[in-house]
């Protein structure tokens, strides 16, 4: 039987491979409260009304919605999805940049709704923090191509692959003190 992977563990898998594997360990076994940095709570508060199904009253507005993508065997979340102008949006806490897992994440949601039977004509990001919004192209066959190859990595990744630091992202990983590449220098 095909393990399934969740939507928001594509970003975390672009951001370090490793964090899949302590994410696991730790959702399963430990409160957030022990491990979850004051971004993560920040990000945690700031989608509380969608988690809550209370964002929106709306009969057009889908928000907090589990979705199911068979063709990529993902099922996630979406955050809120427009069914009348067919307009995508994930929320952040804060947007400092676009990173292309954040992009993935709004694909694999796009790919669950039209699944569902739903036309996605847009995809936004937005950034609570300073409320502001960003238009996400929909995928060509490049953004296609590069999304497929994440999965796939993800469906066959393993602790024992050669594993190289990033120094920045390490200092400010949660799951840092459980990592055995990170020795605990700063750098």
């Amino acid at each position: 039987m095909e393990q399934y992977l969740t939507i928001t563990q594509i970003n975390d898998f672009i951001f370090c491979p490793r964090s899949l594997y302590f994410n696991g360990i730790f959702r399963s076994n430990v409160s957030t409260e022990v491990y979850h940095a004051e971004p993560q709570k920040k990000g945690t508060a700031s989608h509380a009304a969608i988690d809550n199904g209370t964002y929106s009253s709306r009969n057009d507005i889908l928000s907090g919605q589990m979705v199911f993508c068979e063709r990529y065997g993902l099922v996630g979340r979406i955050d809120l999805f427009n069914v009348q102008f067919g307009i995508l949006v994930e929320r952040k806490y804060s947007i400092t940049a676009v990173y292309p897992g954040f992009r993935y994440q709004l694909y694999a949601q796009m790919f669950a709704l039209g699944e569902m039977g739903y036309t996605v004509n847009e995809l936004r990001l937005y950034s609570a923090k300073d409320n502001k919004r960003y238009p996400i192209p929909l995928p060509n066959e490049e953004e296609l191509t590069a999304f497929e190859r994440i999965l796939e990595q993800m469906r066959h990744y393993s602790l024992d692959q050669t594993f190289t630091r990033n120094v920045n992202k390490c200092k400010h990983c949660v799951y840092r003190s459980l990592c055995d590449v990170d020795d605990g220098d700063e750098e």
